[in-house]
């Protein structure tokens, strides 16, 4: 008896009121809390096609960008959460790394998308190459290596890659032959 109370008691607290597709601009009644929670799940906000128009004004007036006070002095009746998923559901309104949203030029937006494509595309064929490249000099050694590792025991030591460095900058075929130099 008293959880059907309990139950009742919540649905008096829920007022019917129309949700909106953000993307569609579709209008339905959530008259339960069943529907409005349907509904939300489906992308749905309270927010109605009036309220995108406002938005966009008010980046107009701000100059293309603005934080989140004009907006919430605006639109008093709706709530923080409420405004930042209809900035979001907006095809030409960004939102900056410091939080700020900002109105583009449909231009401008695929210009920048198209930048960050090609900048991920070269980064991933460089990623490439040095994979090929590892792959293709850690199964081969050179004569230096060789000859360094043939004279030093213990391996890999100081003094040995020491001797492989002087090794790779006079040659291979020079290494190792004593020669005095003439002043």
């Amino acid at each position: 008896m008293k959880i059907n109370i309990i139950l009742e008691k919540k649905d008096d607290n829920f007022k019917p009121h129309p949700m909106y597709d953000p993307k569609t601009g579709k209008m339905e009644m959530a008259k339960k809390k069943e529907d409005h929670d349907r509904l939300g799940k489906k992308g749905y906000i309270h927010l109605d096609d009036d309220i995108f128009d406002k938005l966009t004004d008010v980046l107009e007036k701000e100059g293309g960008a603005s934080g989140m006070k004009p907006f919430e002095d605006k639109l008093k009746k709706n709530t923080k959460k409420e405004i930042e998923t209809a900035l979001k559901s907006m095809d030409n309104v960004g939102q900056h790394k410091k939080g700020d949203y900002i109105l583009g030029d449909e231009k401008e937006i695929s210009i920048a998308e198209m930048i960050q494509q090609e900048v991920k595309f070269v980064l991933e064929k460089r990623k490439k190459r040095k994979k090929k490249k590892k792959k293709k000099s850690s199964g081969k050694k050179d004569a230096c290596y060789h000859k360094v590792k043939s004279r030093y025991k213990v391996w890999p030591s100081a003094y040995a890659s020491g001797a492989l460095v002087r090794c790779r900058k006079v040659g291979a075929k020079n290494w190792g032959n004593k020669s005095k130099n003439k002043k």
